[in-house]
């Protein structure tokens, strides 16, 4: 089983643990002014042993907000906004707020918005679902507003 793998299927305790690591970290990075770019899941080491979270690779993190002048920024497909796609686009904190709904989208769902399968509860559903609108305005405006409403 791969690491990836390994990771999905932590006890549900274990993985929002580990999950709220990396939004904390996101919380102190948007505090600070970065917005993510190409932010997935290979940018996340878990060391099973001691279940601790590691961040790597972030510098395409760009402080913000900033305009898409390439079209499609880097990244993987399956985290980035549809802002990340189109050039003259705004980029700032509602994207991050799409790319951690993907998140978590990918760890306690399968992938998809649907929610079969979706191991949290039915307030962090609805958080990922508004997270992961396609309209930045339908978004939680902010990334601290996504995660007290995964925490409530």
């Amino acid at each position: 089983m791969s690491a990836f793998q390994r990771f999905r299927v932590l006890p549900l305790d274990e993985l929002t643990a580990a999950i709220g690591t990396i939004l904390d970290a996101h919380l102190e990075l948007c505090r600070a002014g970065w917005v993510a770019s190409d932010f997935y899941d290979g940018s996340i080491i878990y060391d099973f042993t001691d279940r601790r979270v590691w961040l790597i690779d972030l510098d395409c993190y760009r402080l913000g907000p900033f305009t898409n002048e390439m079209g499609r920024l880097f990244g993987s497909t399956r985290f980035m906004a549809p802002e990340e796609f189109v050039r003259g686009a705004l980029i700032d904190e509602r994207t991050t707020v799409f790319t951690l709904g993907r998140l978590i989208s990918v760890f306690l769902g399968d992938g998809n918005v649907g929610s079969a399968g979706f191991r949290g509860g039915s307030s962090q559903y609805r958080a990922m679902l508004r997270a992961c609108s396609h309209d930045p305005e339908a978004r939680f405006q902010n990334v601290a507003e996504l995660v007290e409403a995964l925490r409530r």
